[in-house]
């Protein structure tokens, strides 16, 4: 009786646990759009310090939800840093990725 008891005890702790985590596994990406940008843009050799300008056109760009104006402004904003245009417009796409 007793190891019955304590099998149903962990299988509901074991369950308790998942629900818990759940959300954590789920929601664990959600905002790495801005984020998605910046490392791009890292990764093509431009430094893009967190806060900077360049990381705030990242952010324009997940802010207006990919919406053409917040796309034109990040474009905009990106080349005004120097940043070669074959970088600007998939770097402010990965940005408003959603």
């Amino acid at each position: 009786m007793r190891k019955k008891w304590i099998q149903r005890a962990a299988v509901a702790a074991s369950g308790v646990f998942v629900v818990g985590a759940l959300p954590l596994v789920v929601a664990g990406p959600a905002q790495a759009w801005s984020w998605d940008c910046q490392q791009y843009l890292r990764h093509k050799g431009y430094n893009v310090p967190v806060g900077g300008e360049a990381a705030k056109a990242c952010s324009i760009a997940e802010d207006g939800e990919g919406s053409a104006y917040s796309l034109d402004i990040c474009r905009q904003r990106l080349e005004a840093l120097h940043v070669k245009g074959r970088y600007v417009k998939p770097a402010c796409k990965k940005g408003a990725a959603r």
